[in-house]
């Protein structure tokens, strides 16, 4: 049965792509680094390429997660939205060491050389935003290519409930994913039917999410960041839901301290997913800061 969920899985990815192709103006392209393939959605901008904003996805999503919030931000910014190695259409290979956050970090670090982004705005959603704050530290030791960072609801620091969120972000039953839709969006969650969320379920619980979960866990205290996010000298935004229940506002407090001189915006009536239940308010405030 698996195969045939992960068949659905596909063609309803693929379908999410070609709207954003059809109807949002991206494009697919693809970033070799070293023999490897990242996927992007790619928006062109009107400004000839010279401002780029990228944002990186959270857990259990992709890059079409984005698809409500990218056809709100300006236009005269080209909008790179990529698949995280190893989820969505950017395929490594089945190996537990490559699925950690850092090494995400890395490859997604080396496309942007790859495609010679400068004055980039980075930015991402939960744990794109603990990827996109790995991406900065190493760009300081580097090249200096990003200029800004754009964090919305991120996650930088352990949990205080970690065996708790564990259980919330890997459902292992149908009631489990309406806990966790609960907790992602504050007044409409998505109603799914029993075939949807077997799929949702096959995917969720697949090696990459295992591979993923073992590694972070095993390194926890190296995974996050902590201490280590006021390394970043970056102009940056945090963006958050003033009722999430998966990055608490205490947690979010604590990064907008660690990270000295950023500003800090809630998004009232907003849980988790507020790039997709509060686009246009993300949107704005992304669109006057940048």
């Amino acid at each position: 049965m698996d195969f045939i969920y992960r068949f659905f899985l596909r063609n309803y990815v693929r379908n999410k792509i070609r709207y954003m192709e059809s109807e949002l103006g991206f494009r697919k392209v693809y970033s070799d680094v070293g023999g490897h393939k990242l996927f992007y959605l790619k928006r062109e901008g009107d400004s000839g390429g010279k401002k780029n904003l990228l944002l990186v996805h959270g857990l259990l999503d992709s890059s079409s997660g984005f698809r409500k919030l990218a056809p709100l931000l300006r236009k005269d910014y080209t909008i790179l939205l990529p698949d995280i190695p190893g989820f969505g259409w950017s395929r490594m290979p089945p190996i537990r060491y490559l699925y950690q956050v850092d090494v995400f970090a890395a490859l997604i670090y080396e496309s942007i050389r790859e495609m010679d982004l400068r004055d980039l705005v980075l930015g991402g959603h939960s744990m794109g935003s603990l990827i996109a704050m790995y991406i900065a530290l190493l760009d300081a030791k580097r090249e200096k290519r990003i200029k800004k960072l754009v964090l919305l609801a991120p996650g930088g620091i352990p949990h205080p409930k970690r065996d708790e969120m564990r259980e919330l972000l890997f459902p292992k039953n149908s009631e489990e994913i309406e806990r966790l839709f609960a907790s992602l969006y504050h007044e409409s969650p998505p109603s799914l039917g029993s075939f949807t969320k077997k799929i949702l379920l096959s995917s969720w619980n697949d090696e990459p999410y295992r591979f993923l979960t073992r590694n972070t866990l095993d390194r926890e205290a190296e995974i996050f960041l902590g201490k280590r996010i006021s390394e970043i000298k970056l102009r940056s935004i945090i963006i958050s839901g003033k009722e999430d229940p998966i990055t608490y506002p205490s947690m979010v407090k604590k990064i907008h301290s660690y990270l000295k001189g950023s500003d800090l915006v809630w998004i009232p009536s907003a849980k988790h997913a507020l790039h997709i239940e509060k686009a246009q308010e993300v949107a704005s405030t992304i669109n006057d800061w940048i």
